[in-house]
């Protein structure tokens, strides 16, 4: 999602799963309900909008570099007062015992953990990449069926209706009260929803293609088989107990050249039940992968604007956080982006789903990492 200043917008990593089928279908859907005074469904907390008036900002703390000494719990840079019963930060379980686990912020909790895979297990993704396409990395508007729905909704309970008991009116005076008035009155009420609905989907096209600008990296996504995808994923399932791999997204390879960035997003979707639903719902946890090194000052590193927080990769260290809680509560506080690389740097990606992430999002059937 890209951070504009005073508003943000949605960009989600991936290709859009949609066509004008179910648009149209959900523009009918959204237009009964309208009409008959049904409410919406949805998750609280998973499907609303962020509010107008801006929440009142938490203190900042000096930023916490990754690489700083200390077990569990280290470079702690959470604001005094902060509560630590927010239901937002009832993530996915980890083990917070797990072998070079350490906190970078609480509430959101932010983790990296040291040598989660080898040097060579590093090397063994790269070179499991680099046999593959490395394409620019896709972008897509995220939350486009809220902002569509939205629009709907106030074309269906307002102009919609106006429209529609104008040419009622117009019509019963031209021809007189009938059937025909009627009629006249639902198509023109059908008709101005579509409308809505139609220039809705041509914004949310709009948006995408401007926001492919701000995401200049390469990827491509891996099936498994390499030594080092073996190792990621079985270190993924140690350190999310409980959290089997089919619930994981492929690994996916990112490069940044030298002048490459992505800019400010969010790995959660505040319309996943409708646009994710056939990739395992609702991202729940982000591990980032770094698989070389960065020079500090050089650029390149995973920056947490609203919680001041960078970190600087470092070949085999994994950055661990959660875009949404465990219920599937979308969290706009780990709004991250990667800064602008002034050298080549490679990352790998696992996301982890509420639900089984089918092929070709997914691993292969029946996988197994050992």
């Amino acid at each position: 999602a890209e951070r504009n200043r005073g508003r943000s917008t949605f960009l989600r990593p991936r290709p859009p799963a949609r066509d004008m089928a179910a648009v149209a279908a959900m523009t009918a859907r959204i237009a009964h309900r309208s009409a008959n005074g049904i409410p919406r469904r949805g998750t609280i907390g998973r499907r609303a909008r962020i509010s107008a008036r801006k929440p009142p900002r938490r203190p900042l703390a000096p930023p916490v570099a990754a690489d700083s000494d200390g077990g569990f719990g280290a470079g702690v840079a959470t604001a005094p007062g902060v509560n630590r019963t927010d239901a937002l930060d009832a993530h996915v379980p980890i083990d917070r015992f797990y072998t070079g686990l350490r906190q970078l912020h609480a509430s959101p909790d932010v983790f990296v953990v040291d040598d989660f895979v080898t040097p060579e297990q590093c090397d063994s993704i790269v070179a499991a990449a680099s046999t593959r396409a490395m394409d620019q990395s896709p972008v897509v508007y995220a939350g486009w069926t809220n902002d569509v729905g939205d629009v709907i909704n106030t074309a269906a309970r307002g102009p919609a209706l106006w429209l529609a008991a104008l040419v009622t009116v117009v019509t019963a005076g031209s021809a007189g009260p009938g059937l025909g008035a009627g009629v006249a009155g639902v198509a023109a009420y059908a008709g101005a929803v579509a409308i809505a609905g139609g220039v809705a989907v041509a914004n949310v096209k709009q948006k995408e293609s401007a926001l492919k600008a701000l995401r200049t990296s390469t990827s491509c996504a891996l099936d498994g088989a390499s030594d080092g995808e073996r190792a990621y994923v079985a270190a993924a399932e140690a350190l999310m107990p409980g959290s089997d791999c089919a619930r994981f997204e492929a690994p996916t390879v990112i490069r940044y050249r030298a002048g490459q960035r992505l800019a400010p997003h969010f790995d959660a979707n505040r319309g996943a039940d409708v646009e994710d639903a056939n990739r395992g719902g609702q991202t729940l946890a982000t591990l980032l992968l770094y698989l070389n090194d960065v020079d500090a000052g050089a650029g390149g590193v995973t920056r947490f604007g609203r919680l001041n927080l960078e970190v600087t990769p470092r070949k085999g260290q994994c950055l661990v956080f959660f875009p949404a809680a465990e219920d599937g509560a979308f969290d706009d506080r780990v709004e991250h982006e990667g800064t602008e690389a002034t050298e080549e740097k490679w990352i790998c990606r696992i996301w982890r789903h509420e639900r089984e992430v089918p092929p070709p999002f997914g691993l292969p059937v029946g996988y197994r990492p050992r």
